[in-house]
């Protein structure tokens, strides 16, 4: 499809701080957005350039796939998503592995968070700000009214573009090449979201933050924090680049936040677990990961957690476990505290231990998803491929979000000598991830084996005549 528009560019509310100076000769004057049935992107088109920049995405920023920490991410988002104005499903959620700030909504509903703002959030009411913040963009689809196409761009061209926004804030080399022609350089004076988006993601977000269950001055707290650090001549992070933030705008939600009513606040002790845990693992070594532990600031269960987990890194599982047993001792043990005795079991070559601490995590903690994925892992370790594949299957139902899982599915079909349910759920992996021609060569493959039994035929062809469409749609949209 093609959206013709008599501006140059489209453009959204991300950083390019790499970026050359825009050329003279373009108009970047903001846009009248008073008319959006002519000016705004379908849901539809959204929901396709999002899929197209994730895929760009992935091929360029190193996205983290620790079933602990994206597990606890999506359970924040869900909680967050059930409160808002969309369903649960309008929303994927992800971290990219870099500690530098930074969170950003792209089209679609997908909402990226860097590592860097857990690790710099002080209780979880913060970290959940900064999402209800980006989710609330999405729902009032300031993202779309901020998508202004170029006369004769497609679909297509405007993903191209966007990613290379994007990525050029996590890896500038990349961000260049992605980047069509230079560009995406021409929205550098446009790239922060207007005041207007800026204040209603506030007051909304407040309002989603108190829904949800948690503390509204989490938004003021956080964003006071990283205006703060700029004071004294210290770069801004990428995240006030996209969302400029004033003493004003922190003094009115902060007002506002404290008018709340904030009886109803739960903040989750897992959190003190998952920032210790993402400090260890963003180390850069082992040795690193178990000085930065030893130094760490918060003291207590969330220490001794997270120095288990860098003792793991750094070669000493024996260790490792027995902070981990400690910790099992206490008053409340967590799925975390079995997750990692399962890794240090792991480390230490010894699969049957670790499925054994998994299924003692799981019978307190069932269907915990980072519990079910080391089981698939372990399973797996421990040559035992039927069983984990029908692990697998158990936690793909439980938790159909995840990408993670549906390869895990693929595996370990395939390690159990059964390649017509490893193609299947390597299709479902590829179109999870929108790579609809990767995905219906997978099922072609199965429909063409005579491996296949009657009911892997049935449901290959459904998922072939539902993915076939779906292409199709999307060759009509550009």
């Amino acid at each position: 499809m093609i959206i013709p528009r008599p501006l140059t560019l489209l453009i959204i509310g991300f950083a390019l701080a790499f970026a050359p100076p825009a050329p003279a000769n373009l108009d970047l004057s903001l846009p009248d957005l008073g008319d959006p049935a002519n000016q705004v992107l379908t849901p539809a088109e959204e929901r396709e350039v999002g899929s197209r920049m994730m895929r760009e995405l992935r091929r360029e920023v190193s996205l983290l796939d620790d079933p602990a920490l994206t597990g606890y991410l999506h359970d924040i988002g869900v909680r967050l998503a059930g409160h808002s104005e969309l369903p649960t499903k309008s929303f994927e959620f992800f971290l990219i592995d870099d500690t530098r700030i930074n969170a950003f909504a792209m089209p679609g509903g997908f909402i990226g968070l860097n590592t860097g703002v857990i690790l710099e959030s002080r209780r979880e009411s913060e970290l959940a700000a900064v999402l209800a913040h980006e989710m609330t963009h999405v729902s009032q689809r300031h993202l779309a009214m901020r998508l202004l196409a170029a006369e004769q761009a497609s679909l297509r061209t405007m993903a191209m573009i966007l990613a290379g926004v994007l990525i050029g804030t996590q890896n500038p080399q990349a961000g260049q090449a992605a980047a069509v022609s230079g560009m995406a350089s021409a929205a550098r004076s446009q790239l922060a979201y207007s005041r207007q988006h800026e204040r209603e993601a506030d007051n909304l977000g407040l309002s989603l933050l108190q829904r949800a269950g948690f503390d509204p001055t989490g938004m003021p707290d956080f964003f006071g924090r990283l205006l703060d650090a700029t004071r004294y001549g210290a770069s801004p992070p990428p995240f006030l680049s996209t969302h400029p933030v004033t003493e004003n705008r922190i003094a009115d939600s902060r007002q506002r936040a404290e008018s709340m009513d904030a009886s109803n606040t739960f903040e989750n002790p897992e959190f003190a677990l998952v920032r210790a845990r993402l400090a260890a693992l963003s180390a850069a070594g082992g040795r690193e990961a178990v000085r930065r532990l030893e130094q760490w600031g918060d003291e207590g269960d969330a220490q001794t957690y997270g120095l288990a987990v860098a003792l793991i890194r750094d070669g000493r599982p024996e260790d490792a476990r027995n902070h981990l047993r400690q910790l099992l001792e206490g008053e409340e043990p967590r799925a975390a505290y079995y997750l990692s005795l399962a890794d240090a079991e792991l480390a230490a070559g010894d699969p049957d231990a670790a499925l054994s601490a998994l299924a003692e995590g799981l019978s307190l903690f069932p269907g915990n998803y980072a519990l079910q994925a080391r089981k698939v892992e372990a399973l797996s370790a421990a040559g035992r491929h039927r069983e984990a594949m029908e692990a697998a299957e158990d936690a793909v139902a439980r938790h159909s979000w995840s990408e993670q899982l549906l390869e895990l599915q693929a595996r370990a079909a395939d390690d159990a000598g059964e390649p017509a349910e490893a193609a299947i759920a390597m299709g479902r992996y590829y179109a999870s991830r929108g790579e609809l021609a990767s995905a219906l060569r997978q099922i072609e493959d199965v429909l063409a084996s005579g491996a296949a039994d009657g009911y892997q035929r049935s449901r290959a062809q459904a998922l072939r005549d539902q993915w076939r469409d779906a292409l199709q749609e999307r060759r009509d949209r550009e």
